[in-house]
C-alpha cells in the first residue's frame, strides 16, 4: 500500500510540473507572437535612429525571446522599495539579436511602454 501511495504521489507531481510547463511554454509563444511585429518595427526603428541601420537588420524571422525583467538593472531582490524593483524583476521585455556582419545589435523591445532599446556588443 506505500508504494501504492508513493506511486500516486510522484504521477500526480508529475501531472502538476508537465501542465505548468505546457501553460508556460504556451502562454510565452502566445506573447511572442503576438508582441513580435510591434517589437520587430520598434528595434528596427531605434536602429535605424540611432545606428543608422537600414529595416534588414530585423528581419521577419528574427528570433524573439520573453524575459521576464532586466537583469543589466543593479536591484537586490530584497531591495523592494526601490523604484527600480519593477524594472529588474516584474517588467515583460521582448529581447531581440540581429547577427550583422562583424557586430551584434541587440533590442530589448519594453512591452509596458512600447519603446525599444538596441546595444551594439
Amino acid at each position: 500500500m506505500r508504494i501504492l501511495m508513493i506511486l500516486l504521489a510522484l504521477l500526480a507531481t508529475g501531472k502538476v510540473i508537465t501542465l505548468q510547463w505546457l501553460h508556460r511554454s504556451v502562454s510565452d509563444d502566445i506573447i511572442v507572437s503576438t508582441w513580435g511585429p510591434r517589437a520587430l518595427e520598434a528595434c528596427g526603428r531605434d536602429a535605424r535612429r540611432v545606428y543608422g541601420l537600414d529595416a534588414g537588420a530585423w528581419p521577419p524571422d528574427t528570433p524573439v525571446r520573453l524575459e521576464i525583467g532586466r537583469g543589466s538593472t543593479a536591484v537586490k531582490l530584497w531591495q523592494v522599495d526601490d523604484p527600480a524593483w519593477n524594472e529588474r524583476y516584474r517588467k515583460p521585455y521582448l529581447r531581440l539579436v540581429a547577427g550583422l556582419p562583424g557586430q551584434q545589435v541587440t533590442c530589448s523591445y519594453d512591452m509596458s511602454k512600447g519603446t525599444a532599446t538596441t546595444s551594439k556588443t
